[in-house]
């Protein structure tokens, strides 16, 4: 299991250099990785922790076999429930076209492959994690990575980019990759900090501490980076999450009973509920209303929305809807849409996009309890929580960010996190 170990934390550290590459190879070579990562886990995993791991990791993994079942259905030819671009595009060729919901099937195969490069991940990184050592292990990776891509954002800002030039669409979209990895990094970051920076493993109190502060260093390296390159969007986001951890860390410094804490926890997210909603652009989809970006690309997205079909359009066809809604952008500007919630419901559509976000609240509660009701291993819980808190608010301040390399550290928190969230001698107890 160890080689497995190893093998995992390289590929997440690979994740900066795929961000790089041309997205259809990136995508190959993290789907070929995940699998074969995946498929050596699970031979070589204990008997013991094969039950603890489906105990632990199978509700989740059943939750994420549906939005791939929803691509593949996205792909199939149903013509009555296909998108009418397939009607117009068979009336002007004067031919009959079995179309689907998608409008670009060789996109939906790719959202289809990252999906399942998402789950492959996780699996790998649960079956790893119920090892403290080796979850601490995937932790450390993690938090180097996202200290890497924050180096890496910076030299994307906009002070450095117009000291070396204007950059292109393709830059700003491999920046915008970078930041999904920093944004996961700074909430696990803080909590193995708080959580005293990792097992001691023959490591002296001295060690702890330098490598404590390390994990804190880096965290406020990368919550900086994150706020230059991403501004408002990103500090709400970011805010969001360290928010979570401290809140977790401090309930069980001082023993507050989970009710209190739920209570608390209850307040404050009405109040940031309240303050959003009194900031918000009027009179637009809820989807665009809180994104931080200018008055005419919110109107523009929330336009979009309100002329989808209720299925979606499929993966791939954001930029090319939006071209039709959004010409004062410029033609050599990549058309985009306001947020990325207003872009996975161009994608996906709005129904199952609710169910995601239902599902996201759910984990986040679950991920809380576990931490909260965890012995010293609570920071991967809590780490798991903060980051889908941070993603759920990030979709709706921040324009569309690519899922590539950002599907990698997110597969490996969220199974970390699954791991962990449970004690495997009080779930034998039980």
């Amino acid at each position: 299991m160890w080689n497995v170990t190893a093998f995992i934390c390289i590929l997440i550290g690979a994740s900066i250099p795929l961000g790089l590459f041309d997205a259809s190879l990136a995508i190959g070579l993290v789907g070929a990785a995940t699998s074969l990562g995946l498929l050596a886990g699970l031979m070589v995993i204990r008997p013991g922790e094969l039950s603890f791991l489906k105990s632990v990791a199978g509700p989740a993994v059943a939750a994420a076999l549906v939005p791939m079942l929803w691509i593949m259905l996205q792909m199939l030819p149903l013509p009555f429930l296909a998108h009418p671009v397939w009607k117009f595009a068979g009336e002007t060729l004067g031919t009959p076209l079995s179309g689907s919901i998608t409008t670009d099937t060789g996109a939906s195969l790719g959202a289809l492959l990252l999906w399942l490069a998402f789950i492959s991940v996780m699996i790998s990184a649960a079956a790893i994690a119920i090892d403290p050592r080796r979850a601490d292990m995937v932790a450390r990776s993690i938090a180097a990575t996202a200290a890497v891509a924050a180096l890496i954002l910076l030299l994307y800002s906009d002070p450095i980019k117009a000291w070396l030039g204007a950059a292109d669409a393709a830059r700003d979209q491999t920046a915008n990759g970078f930041l999904v990895v920093v944004l996961v990094g700074v909430p696990l970051s803080l909590a193995r900090a708080l959580d005293g920076g990792g097992h001691a493993d023959g490591r002296t109190a001295a060690q702890l501490a330098r490598l404590r502060w390390l994990l804190a260093a880096g965290m406020l390296f990368c919550a900086a980076s994150a706020c230059w390159y991403g501004r408002r969007g990103a500090a709400i986001a970011i805010a969001a999450g360290i928010a979570l951890v401290l809140m977790t860390f401090a309930a069980r410094k001082l023993h507050l009973h989970r009710w209190s804490s739920a209570g608390a926890a209850a307040t404050i997210a009405l109040i940031a509920l309240a303050t959003a909603i009194a900031n918000r652009h009027p009179d637009v989809a809820l989807a665009a209303a809180f994104a931080d970006a200018p008055a005419d690309l919110v109107q523009s997205t929330s336009n979009l929305l309100a002329d989808l079909p209720a299925l979606g359009s499929g993966a791939g066809t954001t930029a090319m809807l939006a071209s039709t809604y959004m010409d004062w952008q410029g033609a050599t500007t990549r058309p985009v849409v306001a947020t990325s919630a207003a872009a996975l419901i161009t994608q996906f559509g709005s129904a199952m996009f609710w169910t995601l976000l239902a599902v996201t609240i759910v984990g986040i509660a679950a991920f809380t309890v576990g931490a909260r009701n965890r012995g010293r291993d609570w920071s991967y819980p809590a780490a798991a929580a903060a980051v889908l808190l941070t993603l759920l608010l990030a979709a709706f301040t921040l324009p569309e960010l690519p899922a590539l390399p950002g599907v990698i550290v997110l597969g490996a928190v969220i199974g970390t996190g699954l791991a962990q969230r449970i004690s495997r001698s009080r779930l034998q107890a039980g």
